[in-house]
C-alpha cells in the first residue's frame, strides 16, 4: 500500500517513535512490516516526496488506539456519513495489554464503513484446553498444551489478528512442529488411522452431507460465469441454500 500508484501514505510519526527496540524479538513478518511503517512514518520532514506521491489524488493512513462506538447516519437514515470512535489507552504489556477508553471521542467523516474485527473463538470440546480470557487454545508453536499429538492453527491458535499471509505463516509454523515431532518420534505412527473415512461415517450417521472439493469447483465455475456476464472477475453467491442447490444437495 505504501507503493500503491495514485496514493500516498500519511502516518503519524508519534505512533512509531521509539518502536525499534520494542520489535527486536517480534516474529519476523510482524517485525518487517513494522520496520517498513516506521521508515515511512519517520522520513525526515525536509525530504520532499516524489512527484508521483505529491500528485497522488488519494491518501491513506492508520489510526491506532481507537474503538468504534457508532456508525453515524445521514439525515434520511439511508447512508453512512461518519463513524464515532472512542480514544483508548493501553494498560498492561504484551499479550495481556488491554485497550481502556479514555472518555474522549472523535468523529470521522466517511461514506463507507467496512467491518473487519474478526470473531471470538468458542471452546471446541471439553477434552481440548481453552483459554477463555484470550479466546484461544493454549499452545506452543501450534502444539496444544497438555495434549500430545494435537495441534492447532489460525485464530484459535493466536486470536483474531492478521491477514491471509499471517495465517499462512502461522500454518507453516504448526506444520513445522508436526514434522519435528514426527522426526523426533513424539508421534505414534505405528498404527494406521482411518482419516477422513472415520469423519465421513460420523457425518453420514448424523444425516450431514459434506461439501467436497469437486462441489466447490461447481460453485466456483458458476460464480466466474456470472461475473463474466457482468464484466467482472466473479459474482459472489452469498446465499448458502443457493450454493447447495447448485451442487445438487
Amino acid at each position: 500500500m505504501i507503493n500503491l500508484p495514485g496514493a500516498r501514505p500519511v502516518l503519524n510519526p508519534a505512533d512509531f517513535t521509539g518502536l525499534e527496540n520494542a520489535i527486536k524479538d517480534a516474529p519476523r513478518p510482524r517485525k518487517r512490516l513494522t520496520e517498513l511503517m516506521i521508515k515511512t512514518a519517520l522520513e525526515q520532514p525536509g525530504v520532499k516526496p516524489t512527484e508521483a506521491q505529491a500528485a497522488a489524488p488519494r491518501e491513506w493512513g492508520l489510526k491506532f488506539q481507537r474503538s468504534p462506538q457508532e456508525v453515524l447516519p445521514t439525515a434520511d437514515g439511508r447512508r453512512a456519513r461518519g463513524i464515532r470512535l472512542a480514544l483508548t489507552r493501553l494498560e498492561g504489556s504484551g499479550d495481556s495489554a488491554k485497550a481502556i477508553p479514555t472518555g474522549d471521542v472523535e468523529e470521522v467523516e466517511c461514506g463507507l464503513v467496512l467491518s473487519s474485527i474478526g470473531y471470538r473463538i468458542l471452546p471446541l470440546d471439553p477434552a481440548v484446553p481453552f483459554d477463555t480470557q484470550r479466546g484461544v487454545i493454549p499452545n506452543s508453536s501450534g502444539r496444544v498444551e497438555g495434549v500430545p499429538g494435537l495441534y492447532c492453527s489460525g485464530w484459535v491458535k493466536r486470536g483474531p489478528t492478521g491477514v491471509i499471509i499471517t495465517t499462512m505463516n502461522d500454518s507453516f509454523d504448526t506444520a513445522h512442529s508436526v514434522l519435528e515431532d514426527l522426526q523426533g518420534g513424539v508421534l505414534d505412527v505405528s498404527t494406521s488411522r482411518e482419516g477422513f473415512g472415520a469423519v465421513e461415517s460420523i457425518l453420514r450417521s448424523r444425516g450431514v452431507r459434506p461439501v467436497s472439493f469437486s462441489d466447490w469447483e461447481k460453485i466456483d465455475a458458476a460464480e466466474v460465469a456470472r461475473g463474466k456476464a457482468a464484466g467482472k472477475p466473479r459474482e459472489k453467491i452469498v446465499d448458502p441454500q443457493e450454493m447447495l442447490r447448485l451442487i445438487g444437495h
